[in-house]
């Protein structure tokens, strides 16, 4: 059962998607996020020089593919966090933003493109 409520972000969308050969060990962990999201993930900082995502927190999927999301009680509390979408979301909430190979899923590519036009 589920502790916390999901919102998912187009770019998550579109790559789970595009990984239709794993969807179902995504949404297992997708599943296991929503029950505790502090329970087996790493808290992102600033990849010096790169981007930056603090505030945000890593799931792994299997060896190569990781989940990118934010906890909206968390983010909150985190004033450098560029990515929280949670203005108008219960505390209780999960923003999954990307999911994908490792590389690809923390350089966070089309989420970034759209969070510099809005």
């Amino acid at each position: 059962m589920s502790n916390y409520g999901a919102m998912y972000e187009k770019q998550f969308v579109r790559n789970l998607n595009r990984y239709m050969s794993i969807r179902q060990n995504i949404g297992r962990r997708v599943e296991r996020i929503l029950a505790d999201p502090y329970i087996n993930t790493e808290m992102l900082a600033d990849a010096g020089g790169k981007l930056n995502l603090l505030g945000c927190r890593s799931a792994r999927v299997d060896r190569n593919f990781r989940i990118v999301f934010v906890i909206c009680e968390e983010c909150r509390s985190i004033p450098e966090c560029e990515y929280c979408l949670c203005e108008d979301l219960p505390d209780k909430t999960v923003v999954f933003l990307t999911v994908g190979p490792h590389d690809k899923a923390y350089s966070m590519k089309g989420l970034t493109e759209i969070m510099q036009i809005l």
